[in-house]
């Protein structure tokens, strides 16, 4: 089996029989955490500080950052960004549904129930004014599936954000599996035939290495999602929660229209999770939108390293 060393360290422990409590994060990195619960949804967060390099030569208030970090990761990447962040303000990282804490608050709720776009606005609204964050506007960084659940919020309410900054954005394009999987019972029979029998897909999964039918970059994602029992839960419970948050071209178009802010969408020339190609079709439909950027880093898909992310500040923001 191949993956990497963070992922071998996931834990998975539950602290209610109708709630999995997944963490990706090794307790010695864990920030300081928070939990903010309201009707059937419980959201955990944490307070970053940014860097705040344009602070001195800029009278602009400080800003209230939203981060969503990319599936089956902790909240902690977002730390990397909000270190080295130029505008002046607070990074509030968020934990997506069935990640470390975050999840149904209401154990009647089904594990597997989907969170819409006006409710995840309405909770993070919540903890920005319990945090004394609260403004007129925020701004929103999203990595992989983050990514995608920052464009369901802004084509949610476009005119609550002002600066957004999409990495490596999920959902420009949907595989047939993963429709099939999150959309129909047939698919969900799939998947579950998939868990009881994970012994026999690894297998297999090995044997189409070995004969080199697959490259060891599909093999080690196909690995990581069905390692164990607690990861394949945690993948049918993290798509299908998910499943509101994907809003079509043509709304994010719209949406665009009629907002005065800036996106900077960021794809890696390298990337095999996210290709680049993903964003063509969103690009030719806003061309003539200067409000929307699109480039192409010399990355892969792991763009949240230190010396990754100063590399991607400098081609975002002006020197």
């Amino acid at each position: 089996m191949i993956f990497n060393k963070r992922t071998k360290s996931a834990l998975f422990r539950s602290n209610h029989p109708t709630f999995v409590d997944v963490e990706f994060a090794k307790h010695s990195d864990k920030a300081q955490r928070k939990n903010h619960s309201n009707g059937d949804w419980r959201l955990e967060y944490a307070l970053f500080p940014t860097a705040g390099l344009y602070a001195e030569s800029s009278s602009q208030p400080k800003r209230t950052i939203f981060a969503f970090h990319g599936f089956a990761r902790p909240l902690e990447d977002m730390q990397t960004l909000a270190d080295q962040w130029p505008i002046a303000g607070t990074v509030i990282a968020v934990h997506l549904p069935h990640h470390g804490q975050s999840g149904p608050a209401n154990h009647q709720l089904s594990q597997d129930s989907p969170i819409s776009p006006s409710t995840l606005i309405g909770l993070l609204i919540e903890i920005a004014e319990n945090e004394g964050l609260a403004t007129s506007q925020y701004d929103l960084i999203g990595y992989s599936i983050g990514g995608r659940v920052g464009l369901a919020l802004f084509a949610e309410a476009p005119n609550l954000w002002n600066r957004i900054t999409l990495l490596a954005p999920d959902g420009l394009k949907k595989s047939p599996f993963y429709w099939l999987t999150v959309h129909t019972m047939f698919g969900k029979w799939i998947w579950f035939t998939i868990d009881r029998n994970a012994s026999i897909v690894l297998k297999v999964n090995d044997f189409l290495l070995r004969r080199k039918f697959i490259s060891n970059h599909l093999h080690s994602f196909c690995t990581f999602h069905i390692v164990d029992h607690a990861m394949r839960m945690m993948v049918w419970r993290g798509w299908r929660a998910h499943r509101l948050c994907w809003p079509s071209h043509s709304k994010i178009t719209q949406a665009a229209k009629v907002w005065n802010g800036q996106m900077d969408i960021v794809f890696g020339e390298y990337d095999r999770i996210i290709p680049r190609s993903n964003g063509t079709r969103l690009q030719k439909m806003n061309n003539q939108n200067d409000g929307i950027l699109f480039h192409v880093f010399p990355s892969g898909h792991g763009m949240l390293k230190a010396l990754t992310v100063q590399k991607l500040i400098h081609r975002i923001f002006p020197s």
